[in-house]
């Protein structure tokens, strides 16, 4: 059997047969495939009735059902239900779905079955979906890109762990004075405890000040200890930020580090025999 395709729909009006296509069924020798627009989807809730949508969501499960045979695997892009020859039932032929395209039940309509000359691929089908039902589904949402900080972070840490806990707790059962737990990016010990916290000034003020505010409970709690700030200095369009930066690199406690210079942690580290404080 040469490879065929069918494009699903939703009667939107059945007085004048307005129709809005949402899936895409593809079938040849060897496999089924079946694939449901939830972009589309959710344009044919707003349109309708939520009875008649129920009645949708039922027509498509009773397809998926039947296509699938409750197998079912997925893509990264949404789901695609997918039937091996072996699996697939007789109805799955060009007779049946023939048969689709004339039946009219007023909620699900099938395109008649149009034969294409290429192999079936599961490429072919996304491509075809992409074109025919649903371009929209197929834009990926692009990661936000990790900025400097965070991959100083991933970078940096590994090398120091001979030194320091990484990204471990301290509370009161370590340090009476704590009023609450604290996370702690680079924890060690030598003569004295030895604290690397990262303030990421890329980030919102509430989020800066949350990460300035547990530097100062430290030092409060354990006012002999050494502390660095790992930071970065932010945009001078933002005054306030900005102004918090100076404030913090010149305050008395701690010991500002740039995070292009943290091989001075390091050094540190090293020349004072610095080890794993957890």
């Amino acid at each position: 059997m040469k490879t065929f395709y069918t494009i699903l729909s939703v009667v939107i009006r059945p007085e004048i047969d307005e129709k809005l296509s949402i899936g895409l069924i593809m079938i040849n020798d060897s496999q089924v495939s079946f694939l449901v627009s939830e972009n589309k989807l959710q344009i044919v809730k707003k349109l309708v009735s939520t009875n008649f949508f129920n009645g949708v969501k039922t027509s498509l499960k009773l397809i998926e059902n039947s296509i699938a045979n409750n197998k079912r695997k997925r893509n990264n892009i949404q789901r695609v239900l997918e039937l091996d020859i072996d699996d697939k039932s007789d109805v799955f032929n060009i007779s049946y779905f023939n048969y689709l395209s004339n039946y009219n039940n007023n909620v699900i309509s099938f395109s008649k079955p149009t034969f294409i000359s290429l192999d079936y691929s599961k490429k072919l089908f996304l491509k075809l979906f992409e074109k025919l039902i649903s371009e929209y589904d197929f834009i990926v949402q692009k990661k936000k890109p990790e900025n400097e900080i965070e991959k100083f972070k991933k970078t940096f840490y590994p090398k120091v762990s001979e030194y320091f806990s990484i990204s471990k707790e301290i509370s009161s059962l370590q340090y009476k004075d704590l009023l609450m737990p604290i996370k702690v990016d680079l924890m060690g010990k030598n003569e004295v405890e030895v604290f690397a916290n990262t303030i990421d000034m890329s980030k919102n003020l509430r989020s800066v000040e949350l990460g300035i505010a547990n530097l100062i409970h430290i030092n409060r709690a354990l006012p002999n200890a050494k502390q660095f700030i790992i930071s970065s200095e932010p945009s001078k369009s933002n005054d306030v930020l900005h102004r918090v930066w100076n404030n913090f690199r010149e305050a008395k406690g701690f010991e500002y580090v740039d995070y292009l210079e943290s091989e001075r942690i390091s050094d540190y580290a090293k020349k004072h025999g610095v080890v794993p404080l957890i």
